[in-house]
């Protein structure tokens, strides 16, 4: 990977995690009250969700460069938009921003890092590439979500972090326009309407047809149902047990949760290229299930500790297990996708995963309000295991089918 993409990748994983600790401050900050604050959160994820696919099949069709590029001009326009915001509709316009700027950054510039390596390594090693890149992902998100915290403890107009921000994504915006190289794509007769009709058409296709995607993409919303009950649950989780003077330690339990993604990745990266165990499609599989069923179980105990220790170990824990299991997965999904449609298929993989996330939002603030906090650690995790074991039942038994017919999948 080239040095320049290194900084891209990491640059944008930091701009990332800035406003990720105070983000709900920010927005208090610059016009929000605590009665449209969730509205304003609202109208980021309905443009995340509503543009996700439309600009993973742009990226496709038009560039992956040209729509990366786009994304950080939107994103430029958020962070502008709150520096000199005072009021809601202002705020509303800047979650917009942000919505569509998120939108068409997922997986636009992934996807071509993603083809420029396969062309490299003539479509060896691809579980290399897809760690490193986590690799960056974390320790930028990292290293952001302790700058961010930092500043905003500092500053608390919050001006000097939204300047920092922006002048991140400016470099973010220089270092694709000038490292970022993409080979030239044929014009096509087509009318960009009926372009768009034909990828939609061969993205529905190629989802009928290939069993490996398509589980994926089924899992992405199980685990996505996971992934957020630990991260909007463990800080109000852990805050009943912590002791005051241990106040400081949330930040700290976010970067090691994101080191944790990263040991994961290294570690089923070795696994994967080691010589003493060969990893055939066969035994993928296997180490996937095991380990998204592994991820279930340590949810369920995180949520049912009461020591702090035995907590930031489970916490750890998830997350290694989140990176090893999110390897595996991005390994194969990216061995079973074609170029012409790998940007709109990890689009199609991010939603999924939204709308697992959404899910558990929507449900969990059912739980907590009629039951209460415990039971979301109970019931979500008990939900995931099942929905888990049904998806695995259903792939295997079209294993089975395609084998019986001897017609491979």
């Amino acid at each position: 990977m080239k040095r320049s993409h290194i900084l891209l990748f990491g640059a944008n994983a930091f701009g990332t995690g800035l406003l990720a600790p105070v983000l709900s401050l920010v927005l208090l900050s610059h016009g929000a009250t605590l009665e449209n604050l969730s509205l304003c959160i609202g109208i980021f994820a309905v443009m995340v969700v509503v543009l996700e696919l439309p600009s993973g099949i742009m990226a496709d069709l038009i560039g992956r460069k040209q729509i990366f590029l786009l994304s950080a001009c939107f994103m430029m326009a958020n962070y502008v938009l709150l520096m000199f915001s005072s009021h809601f509709f202002m705020l509303a316009a800047a979650c917009a921003m942000q919505g569509i700027g998120r939108a068409f950054s997922s997986g636009s510039i992934e996807a071509l890092e993603i083809e420029a390596y396969l062309r490299e390594q003539e479509g060896r090693n691809l579980e290399k590439i897809n760690s490193t890149m986590a690799v960056i992902d974390s320790v930028g998100l990292a290293l952001g979500s302790i700058t961010g915290g930092i500043l905003g403890f500092l500053d608390g107009s919050y001006n000097l972090l939204l300047i920092l921000a922006l002048a991140i994504q400016t470099l973010i915006l220089f270092l694709a326009a000038c490292f970022v190289k993409e080979p030239a794509r044929e014009r096509s007769p087509l009318s960009p309407a009926l372009q768009f009709k034909e990828q939609l058409r061969g993205l529905y296709h190629s989802l009928r047809n290939s069993l490996s995607v398509i589980t994926i993409v089924l899992m992405s919303a199980a685990y996505g149902l996971l992934l957020c009950t630990v991260e909007v649950y463990w800080q109000p989780t852990l805050k009943t047990f912590l002791p005051e003077q241990l106040g400081w330690i949330f930040g700290v339990v976010t970067c090691l949760g994101y080191l944790g993604v990263t040991i994961g990745s290294k570690a089923a990266e070795a696994a994967m290229q080691s010589k003493k165990a060969v990893l055939t499609p066969q035994k993928s599989w296997r180490t996937y299930w095991f380990l998204r069923f592994l991820l279930v179980l340590s949810v369920a105990a995180l949520g049912f500790t009461h020591r702090v220790w035995l907590f930031l170990a489970l916490f750890v824990l998830v997350y290694i297990v989140l990176g090893a299991g999110n390897l595996i997965e991005n390994t194969i999904f990216h061995e079973a996708v074609g170029n012409d449609q790998r940007a709109s298929m990890m689009s199609v993989l991010s939603l999924s995963l939204r709308a697992g996330g959404l899910a558990a939002s929507v449900l969990g603030s059912l739980i907590v309000s009629g039951l209460s906090l415990s039971y979301v650690w109970l019931l979500f995790p008990l939900f995931s295991a099942l929905t888990i074991g049904g998806i695995m039942i259903f792939h295997y038994r079209a294993v089975t089918r395609c084998h019986a017919a001897e017609a491979g999948c």
